[in-house]
């Protein structure tokens, strides 16, 4: 979670120390341990410090390699350090960090230096010698990196803020995005701001007098299958995956947290960490467990408590409470972005409650739906494959359960998939033909194609089942990668970084060649999972089936920061984005439909959160300018 930037000028200028000083300024929220620069003719380059892993504690950056005039700042965490190591044959007296290895590999490889790594990371390196930036990103994206080019110069930061603020010229909404915040956000190099980009999840950048270069570095082979003998081998591999995961994950000095809701992924995470600490596999020292406290339906208590008990470690549960008036529109003001919602804002107690125990680094089980779960697209290849009596078996047992998503769209599962590419266009134009989210001005839709851009965002891989398919795209949609960071922001200001065990590309590379019938099997999802970590789950854990959400929650917090006054005389009305008195509507409807149990308000939620974000952020522009 350390706090990355730079710039660097093409046109011959020396770095302005005072622009490297206010990118590091406007990221000392993200480096409780000290904020470095360094400064070398065009180039200048900012490194702010939190110190999680042993060799995190003696590395200093910017490090800079003086005889290969290279010099890098460096974001994240390397897992595959052993097999790293042995590729340079590298001898030290000492550790050697994360930051000098995936430099010295710059050294060897070249910008292909990035294939080699495995881990979160985010990094640029400044090479005087070819006069260009090299710049990349993990291939989730769970580490953040933006960067603003102009004519002569290159800028980059951890957040898109920093880099809106550092030149004194405040840039232009990016209307397309923000339309994208008020419907659903599709793109993944986008930000809210002109000119002001994300670089995408596995994707690296080059930049030089000659301009910017992006390239995708790394994609999943969708046709790909792992077939075993038997079960007990699938089981044994996904173990396998889970320890050297999470492993890689305990390289800290000291306690360990752990986000536990009582589900099976948490709870998995948790009983392996706790094993690989007792058996002292690892540098962390112990585990601590952090809860949520949800009164009512969504009590989910009666299942962590059992897994603290199983482990006998410590734990903390923490009461969900309204947030007070003003946090969300404070968040925006701090991050000049558009904010988190006020039901994922809630969890921000938990990472303070860490952070107050001395709690550096946390597990968290994201992911694991992801790439050991399932999707309703199977349907289609069950249909595609004449496997009509499985489908019926299935759809059945899925009609029966709490999280079914319905039967029109099992429906809409089962046969778009297998529609022709023209046929899909042809219903596309029909269906969608002067239709866009009603709170959405017209005018501005039109204006900006929303439509089509909201369809442009696809990873179009091979593959030969649609599952597996919907799998890859859903996980790293750009509302899936917006969500990393606006998690990894909050972690960043809370003193936390929250780290993803079942977001290792191991086990991404594994669950997505998973044969259909691990990933479900008469009506249980995850089932390999399950059974994987059944050592390690009490019963009554390992046997749950559904999570329970907590919508009302959410709702209660748009209430808590300011309820239907977000929605009147709104700013993001005034600048032709939305219609005012239909929001309104929508909140008094949502409002009266949660009061009657009517469970319908819960779509109406999440879109009003999204609009709130907008408006937020809207006025905290204002306040800019």
């Amino acid at each position: 979670m350390s706090a990355i930037g730079g710039f660097v000028s093409f046109d011959g200028r020396p770095c302005d120390p005072v622009t490297i000083a206010a990118i590091a300024g406007a990221m000392r929220h993200r480096a409780p341990d000290g904020t470095s620069t360094w400064i070398d003719g065009p180039a200048g380059l900012v490194h702010g410090s939190f110190i999680t892993t042993p060799e995190s504690a003696v590395e200093r950056q910017p490090f800079a390699d003086a005889a290969a005039h290279l010099a890098i700042t460096f974001d994240g965490r390397l897992d595959n350090r052993a097999e790293l190591l042995q590729q340079l044959r590298e001898t030290h007296a000492g550790p050697i960090g994360d930051a000098e290895l995936a430099l010295r590999l710059y050294h060897r490889y070249g910008v292909e230096c990035v294939t080699h790594l495995l881990g979160d990371f985010a990094f640029a390196i400044w090479d005087a010698d070819a006069q260009r930036v090299f710049c990349a990103r993990d291939v989730l994206g769970l580490k953040p990196f933006c960067y603003r080019a102009a004519s002569a110069s290159f800028a980059w930061a951890s957040e898109p803020g920093v880099l809106a603020r550092h030149a004194g010229d405040m840039p232009a909404p990016n209307e397309g995005m923000v339309a994208e915040h008020l419907a659903i956000v599709t793109s993944t190099h986008d930000t809210v701001f002109e000119g002001i980009h994300r670089l995408p999840p596995a994707h690296l950048l080059t930049a030089d007098r000659g301009g910017i270069r992006l390239r995708r570095y790394w994609a999943p082979d969708l046709r790909a299958e792992v077939r075993y003998r038997n079960d007990d081998e699938y089981v044994e591999h996904l173990q396998e995956l889970i320890h050297r995961a999470v492993e890689a994950r305990l390289r800290v000095v000291g306690a360990i947290g752990v986000s536990l809701s009582g589900g099976v992924d948490s709870s998995s995470l948790t009983g392996v960490a706790a094993t690989l600490i007792h058996e002292r596999r690892v540098p962390a020292t112990r585990i601590e467990a952090f809860s949520l406290l949800i009164p009512g339906e969504c009590d989910e208590s009666p299942f962590w408590s059992q897994v603290v008990d199983r482990w006998n470690i410590f734990s903390a549960a923490i009461p969900v409470t309204p947030l007070p008036p003003g946090k969300i529109a404070e968040e925006a003001s701090f991050f000049l972005d558009a904010p988190n919602s006020p039901l994922a804002a809630m969890t921000d107690r938990l990472r303070h409650a860490m952070h107050a125990r001395g709690i550096r680094v946390a597990l968290n089980g994201a992911g694991a739906d992801d790439w050991l779960g399932t999707s309703p697209d199977a349907y289609a290849d069950l249909v595609r494959h004449g496997q009509l009596g499985a489908f019926v078996h299935r759809l059945h047992q899925d009609a029966q359960a709490e999280d079914f998503v319905g039967w029109a769209m099992a429906a809409k599962h089962t046969c778009w998939p297998l529609l022709p590419a023209p046929v899909q266009a042809a219903v596309r134009l029909v269906l969608r033909r002067g239709r866009l989210p009603p709170w959405i001005d017209p005018a501005f839709g039109a204006r900006i194609d929303l439509r089509g851009r909201l369809g442009r965002h696809t990873i179009d891989l091979p593959h030969d089942s649609w599952e597996r398919y919907d799998t890859w795209h859903e996980a790293i949609s750009g509302s899936s990668v917006y969500q990393h960071e606006l998690i990894e922001r909050s972690s960043a200001r809370a003193g936390v970084e929250m780290w993803l065990p079942f977001m290792d590309r191991r086990i991404v590379d594994f669950g997505l060649a998973l044969p259909a019938e691990q990933r479900w099997r008469d009506g249980c999802a995850k089932d390999l999972l399950r059974r994987a970590m059944a050592p390690y789950l009490p019963p009554d854990v390992a046997q749950r089936t559904t999570s329970p959400g907590a919508p009302g929650l959410l709702l209660e917090g748009l209430e808590a920061q300011g309820g239907r006054t977000l929605f009147e005389a709104m700013r993001a009305q005034r600048a032709g984005w939305v219609l005012g008195d239909i929001l309104a509507a929508r909140y008094d409807r949502a409002m009266t439909l949660y009061r009657s149990g009517d469970l319908r308000f819960g779509y109406m939620a999440v879109t009003l959160s999204r609009v709130a974000a907008v408006e937020h952020w809207a006025r905290a522009m204002a306040a800019e300018t």
